[in-house]
């Protein structure tokens, strides 16, 4: 059996939410996890950390309600950051080809700080 969700959210220094994920995102833990993206649209948030160091397993609905903040945030010209994956969440991004989509940070504190604009590509 799986282990409980247990969020905990909090904010940066510029209002972003930081989302820090322990335990499993599955069937019977997705409508909490859910609740909490519903409240980042209410909120009208567009920059969002999600800290994953202690998340043990997601689901393709959880992966889908990610896929689909990273699509509405960058419409509002925000962002998702991926902070500290495990191994076992890293390999099912890298199957599924999102490691394009998202941006990984080391800690927090990287997340926070937007990535620096491309020059002309």
């Amino acid at each position: 059996m799986k282990e409980p969700l247990k969020l905990s959210l909090g904010r940066g220094p510029k209002g972003q939410a930081i989302l820090r994920v322990e335990g499993a995102v599955d069937l019977h833990t997705f409508k909490q996890f859910e609740a909490v993206f519903r409240s980042f649209d209410e909120q009208r948030l567009n920059y969002l950390v999600l800290d994953l160091a202690q998340m043990t397993y997601i689901s393709s609905s959880g992966l889908g309600l990610m896929i689909k903040a990273k699509t509405e945030f960058i419409q509002k010209d925000g962002d998702v950051v991926l902070v500290r994956p495990q191994t076992s969440i890293l390999n099912i991004l890298k199957v599924l080809g999102l490691m394009d989509l998202f941006r990984v940070a080391s800690s927090v504190e990287e997340a926070l700080v937007p990535p620096a604009p491309r020059d002309g590509a």
